[in-house]
């Protein structure tokens, strides 16, 4: 990697107050202003052109040795090309001498910058592309880091690592601005695009009307959003010009119609029944809403226009009734042995349970549940597992839910808990992380 010299001085003023853009820069032996990529000079006097707005050309003699601010960058067909400060611009020969600004000195006249890839050859860096710190919602992350060049991290989702070096060259830096994470409605049709950049790689082209998140960041003019849709174009990330989005309004007031979780972005809430959102819109089975001013994603059978029914309390009948002598889950079958005890052949499952004046007490495959009396929307749970106790709560009773594809039924006042576990009166467990009652007798 080649050096250059910086004075003790600029060095000192960097690191103290690296976002500063009102203290005047110097390197090697010059001074950098804001955008600036490199300087130039010339091995002998050259004539220079540039293309003026009515398709002329203006050509200008430069003497040789002398200094020449470098803007802005392009490379393509294996060609390199300097723009000059008065819109002039220079095929890099042997003729022209190049000394590209040292990539951390560019980045310390702004207070947020963000890196964008501007060169076009080979297939190494898509142009257009935009290294940030910082994950992509739920999916992939960098961590980026600058000297001279932009070295990454790829932080991939199967848990290995790519990393490497891009040239200061070949990226362009622009302010980043911190946006709010709403919905935003396009006004027009637009194309989707990978990077902050016109002329970056396109995707989908949406309709006038198609509504994004937003994931909270303004580059060059572009938001980048998230596409609302359902499972693979949640996680396709695009960035829309500023110009053609505006805020989604609300469609008036909902209510919770039983707990939930909402989830929205890098952050999650727990909704009670009954309180208040604000609709914004709906695609599919989702619904988007907006409480104490952040955006989040529920059900839209999570959501009622009047306000809901009462949660059910449960005082009795909770655990599996006497009647049932069989009970076949994902993980195996359990079939009853004495009171209150079903046994599976192998592996020593069981289910186990036993009712107190304070508490519901069950057991399944070692993991214990201790629930509260009486059972209500917010009432105590705690599990108990390997010796590790977890304290939930109560997050619904639905008055009626259905377990998945091919499972046992529809069962009323089933309680789900906040472990993400779900229990039927009468029946016990149905459903949660490690398996789900498929049939009972």
């Amino acid at each position: 990697m080649k050096k250059y010299f910086l004075t003790f001085l600029v060095v000192v003023a960097f690191l103290a107050n690296p976002s500063s853009s009102k203290a005047e820069v110097q390197w090697d032996g010059a001074q950098v202003v804001k955008g600036q990529t490199g300087k130039m000079t010339f091995t002998k006097d050259v004539k220079v052109y540039k293309k003026n707005a009515n398709g002329t050309y203006s050509s200008m003699t430069v003497k040789h040795n002398n200094y020449f601010r470098v803007y802005n960058i392009e490379k393509y067909d294996n060609k390199t090309f300097y723009w000059m400060s008065s819109g002039y611009r220079v095929q890099a020969t042997d003729l022209v001498v190049f000394k590209k600004v040292p990539l951390n000195i560019r980045a310390s006249f702004y207070d947020n910058p963000g890196y964008i890839n501007i060169s076009r050859q080979g297939y190494d860096h898509i142009y257009g592309k935009h290294y940030f710190d910082g994950s992509e919602y739920i999916g992939p992350g960098y961590h980026v880091s600058i000297d001279e060049n932009l070295h990454y991290v790829y932080m991939r989702t199967d848990g290995l690592t790519e990393e490497g070096y891009i040239d200061a060259t070949d990226l362009r830096i622009v302010e980043t601005t911190k946006r709010d994470e709403g919905l935003y409605k396009l006004t027009a049709d637009a194309q989707g695009l990978g990077g902050p950049m016109d002329g970056g790689s396109a995707g989908t082209k949406y309709l006038k009307g198609t509504v994004f998140q937003s994931l909270g960041l303004e580059i060059n003019g572009y938001i980048r959003v998230q596409v609302l849709g359902t499972w693979g174009e949640d996680f396709t990330f695009r960035y829309i010009p500023v110009t053609l989005l505006q805020p989604v309004q609300t469609q008036g007031k909902r209510y919770i119609r039983y707990g939930v979780i909402g989830e929205g972005n890098r952050k999650q809430k727990e909704l009670k029944r009954f309180d208040e959102v604000s609709l914004l819109t709906e695609k599919n089975a989702t619904a988007w809403i907006e409480i104490e001013g952040e955006t989040y994603h529920v059900p839209k059978k999570a959501l009622a226009t009047i306000r809901p029914n009462e949660s059910p309390i449960i005082t009795t009948s909770f655990l599996p009734n006497d009647t049932l002598q069989q009970l076949v889950y994902t993980n195996g079958v359990y079939k009853k042995t004495v009171n209150n005890r079903f046994e599976a052949q192998n592996d020593n499952r069981f289910i186990d349970y036993h009712e107190t004046e304070q508490t519901f007490n069950y057991e399944k495959d070692g993991i214990k549940y201790i629930f509260e009396k009486p059972i209500t929307e917010g009432s105590k749970v705690i599990r108990i597992w390997s010796g590790v106790k977890d304290e939930g709560f109560v997050r619904a009773i639905h008055y009626t839910f259905t377990t998945g594809a091919g499972g046992a039924g529809t069962f009323n006042n089933v309680v789900e808990t906040s472990l993400n576990e779900f229990f039927a009166p009468g029946y016990g467990y149905i459903s949660g992380n490690s398996s789900e009652l498929r049939s009972y007798e």
